[in-house]
């Protein structure tokens, strides 16, 4: 569940316009099963659009980056010009959120600006008992040296926002908000905030276990053990008949 599209935008406008400011908002749905989607947002400043080719030429960089990552079964890139600048809103889903872990390892990945890796942060997720443990940390400031020292009135009312929807309430969280009984985590951190120090996810959810397929498989298993041992009972009563 790596910050990849975001990543990559955010990469572009610290390396090319370090004075701008931007806006992003990344959106993601996890089903029971894995499967997913998600929706990435992020307002870039025209000018930095204009230095990779404009509107078109950014498109097509993020088009050939989730082209050219397997891990996301379908994508839409769309785009459009606002009064801060371009908007891009980019739709992905994928059909196992773990395998989104090794996004960074992709080829693709390989092709992202040089301080990609601090923008992606690090992720860790671990499966203990019967629950899920999410930690992923962000440093902006690392990808962006000397951004701290930006004005703060030029950072005043951007943000970084992340909203998770999960299959089941998050038993332990560090979220902003929480909303669906604890199945849905928004975090919304001041980009001046962000460029302070880390930027923490973290949050614990209990594994989706379908226990209905899992009483319906022990069902069919316990029905065709029973019908087994009565067939060969019946085999072993019929040839001791015969004897």
């Amino acid at each position: 569940m790596r910050r990849s599209i975001v990543s990559w935008l955010l990469v572009l406008v610290a390396a090319l316009l370090l004075s701008s400011c931007f806006d992003s908002r990344e959106e993601v749905w996890i089903n029971a099963d894995a499967s997913g989607a998600a929706r990435i947002t992020i307002t870039l400043p025209a000018v930095a659009t204009r230095l990779n080719g404009g509107e078109a030429g950014v498109k097509k960089m993020i088009g050939d980056y989730l082209s050219e990552s397997p891990q996301f079964s379908s994508y839409i890139v769309k785009s459009e010009q606002t009064a801060d600048g371009l908007e891009f809103d980019v739709i992905v889903t994928f059909d196992n959120v773990m395998e989104l872990r090794k996004l960074s390892e992709s080829p693709a990945a390989k092709k992202l600006p040089s301080g990609s890796a601090s923008f992606m942060g690090k992720t860790h997720v671990e499966f203990e008992k019967l629950n899920v443990n999410f930690k992923r940390s962000v440093e902006l400031s690392k990808a962006v040296p000397g951004a701290i020292f930006m004005p703060r009135s030029q950072l005043a009312g951007h943000t970084i926002t992340t909203i998770i929807h999960l299959p089941l309430a998050a038993t332990s969280h560090n979220a902003h908000t929480v909303s669906e009984g604890g199945r849905t985590l928004t975090w919304e951190t001041p980009l001046a905030t962000a460029f302070l120090g880390p930027v923490e996810t973290t949050f614990i959810m209990p594994l989706p276990i379908p226990w209905s397929t899992i009483i319906m498989v022990t069902t069919l298993l316990v029905s065709l053990s029973v019908f087994l041992i009565y067939y060969f009972l019946r085999r072993k009563k019929a040839r001791s008949t015969k004897a």
